[in-house]
């Protein structure tokens, strides 16, 4: 695995653990609109494979 594959595979990892921490602090603690904001910006991000 070259060093590119690599750090593809870790930003994937860490987007992922990102998205996941956002909404658990959406849930518990933010109001909806602003957890709206925050999903639009989640679906901004570029999605890796």
């Amino acid at each position: 695995m070259s060093l590119q594959q690599r750090l593809v595979k870790t930003g994937g990892r860490l987007v992922k653990h990102a998205r996941y921490q956002w909404l658990l602090l959406a849930e518990s603690h933010l109001t909806r609109r602003l957890f709206v904001s925050m999903l639009r910006r989640i679906e901004a991000l570029p999605l890796t494979t």
